[in-house]
């Protein structure tokens, strides 16, 4: 799967998902709107993980299900030693 970003706010960003394949493609024409789908979920906190390491996907609003979603995300507390 390849992503796609776009810059919305410090806590905002956009985020589109590319299948690269049929076997991509098949998986996210499974997805359904009326279920909160864990490997759906995951898949965009791992896309997160590409665009801002040390982030956490808090929420997930999607402009065009299940390609396009606006992601909000807060920094990971850091921890001192």
């Amino acid at each position: 799967m390849k992503y796609h970003y776009q810059f919305v706010s410090k806590t905002t960003v956009r985020i589109e998902l590319i299948p690269e394949d049929k076997k991509e493609k098949e998986l996210l024409s499974s997805f359904s709107k009326e279920m909160d789908d864990p490997q759906l979920t995951e898949l965009y906190q791992k896309g997160l993980k590409g665009y801002a390491a040390g982030t956490s996907l808090i929420r997930t609003n999607f402009m065009s299900f299940p390609h396009v979603a606006l992601c909000g995300y807060a920094t990971e507390a850091k921890q001192i030693a």
